[in-house]
């Protein structure tokens, strides 16, 4: 009984340590300060906690996929200014941050797990963390080596964004307070 249980457990850990191959293509960068001209820059957050570290974690803006978040990572994204709806997906679990996004500002997005479900958290502009959050591993989506998001992914964000827009999601709201 006791074998069953170990190898049981061995699996799952293996599964939890391994983790998933994600949709994106990434690659490390050096952390940028300061925004693209006429852009503002989104930081997306994915802290180290052990349980769940393997799993990756996809990012996405409305309909565009953005890249794969891994645990200890910290995904980098230029977007154009105005109205955003940033989704996070972790095991079927789906994470939403919406607000208007202004250039020349840096903003901090993190992804919470909380047992049960997950949250995409925006940081205020004075958080200590973020002094923490600058020195992780900092990513961005390979351009040089795309790889094709599969049309069901893209229909699952799709439904996301249905039940954001019919007020069936919660979502935290990005505001002024949180831009940098």
């Amino acid at each position: 009984m006791f074998k069953k249980i170990g190898i049981i457990v061995f699996v799952l850990l293996s599964f939890n340590l391994a983790g998933c191959a994600g949709l994106g293509n990434m690659k490390e960068v050096a952390f940028q300060n300061k925004p693209e001209e006429d852009k503002a820059t989104v930081n997306f957050v994915r802290r180290s906690v052990f349980m769940g570290d393997g799993a990756k974690s996809e990012v996405w803006d409305g309909e565009s996929f953005v890249g794969t978040l891994g645990a200890g990572e910290l995904l980098q994204y230029q977007v154009e200014p105005g109205e955003h709806l940033f989704m996070v997906e972790l095991q079927n679990m789906w994470a939403v941050a919406q607000g208007n996004i202004e250039a020349g500002k840096t903003y901090y997005l993190k992804l919470n797990l909380t047992g049960w479900s997950i949250i995409l958290g925006a940081a205020d502009a004075l958080d200590d963390r973020i002094a923490e959050w600058k020195t992780m591993t900092t990513i961005a989506k390979d351009e040089s080596k795309p790889k094709p998001v599969p049309e069901k992914y893209i229909v699952e964000a799709r439904k996301v964004i249905k039940r954001v827009e019919d007020g069936n999601a919660n979502v935290t709201r990005i505001t002024e307070e949180h831009a940098l």
